[in-house]
């Protein structure tokens, strides 16, 4: 917010050079898909008063003092995020970064209306234990698709976190196996016993 509060501030000259830059961006990138706006529109200062009442409601429900802005998600299109007052934002944020193909997304949002998906959500599995009859066609036309040559098998994961948890398990269970001597030796009953204490050898100090 103070970056959009302090452009408004700039001089003139600075101004037009500014949206000179702009404009040449503009012009030298393709949208992400049709319909994106062209570029960011400020109509009022933010939080504006839709946002502010809209804050005000909210607040009476939800902890609002980390909020830095509404959005209208059913406006909000590629990069751009849209807030209850007409605001239009290069959303350099994304959501945490979880947002990379844009906001609504019409490729998505076809993929949400198929059975596919459908059947993924209402019976939401543990894939651990409960995967479905035809994961391993899923993942197969899916992500590894893309993976990196030599790579032929994957974790899947909820979140950026889940998957750095997952790879930094994975390399710690592969060195203690090379410890053990390789993947068919079997754990030993002081390893299987001390592990769940959390002690060693079952519980690796790396």
């Amino acid at each position: 917010m103070a970056s959009v509060r302090a452009a408004g501030r700039l001089q003139p000259a600075a101004r037009t050079a500014l949206q000179a830059g702009i404009t040449t961006q503009t012009r030298t990138y393709a949208s992400l898909f049709a319909g994106e706006p062209a570029g960011p529109e400020i109509k009022t200062q933010i939080p504006g008063p839709k946002s502010q009442q809209a804050i005000k409601e909210l607040d009476k429900v939800f902890d609002t003092r980390a909020v830095n802005m509404l959005a209208d998600y059913t406006q909000s299109k590629g990069n751009y995020i849209v807030d209850p007052d007409g605001n239009v934002l290069l959303d350099v944020y994304a959501q945490i970064a979880s947002i990379p193909v844009g906001y609504n997304n019409p490729t998505l949002a076809k993929a949400a209306t198929s059975p596919e998906m459908v059947d993924s959500l209402i019976n939401r599995p543990a894939l651990g234990n409960f995967p479905s009859h035809n994961w391993a066609e899923v993942l197969e036309t899916g992500i590894l698709s893309v993976a990196p040559k030599g790579l032929n098998q994957v974790f899947t994961a909820t979140a950026g976190s889940d998957a750095n948890e997952c790879a930094f398990k994975a390399a710690f269970m592969y060195k203690a196996q090379q410890r053990r001597g390789g993947a068919d030796v079997e754990f030993t009953a002081e390893e299987l016993e001390s592990c769940m204490n959390n002690s060693l050898p079952g519980a690796s100090n790396l």
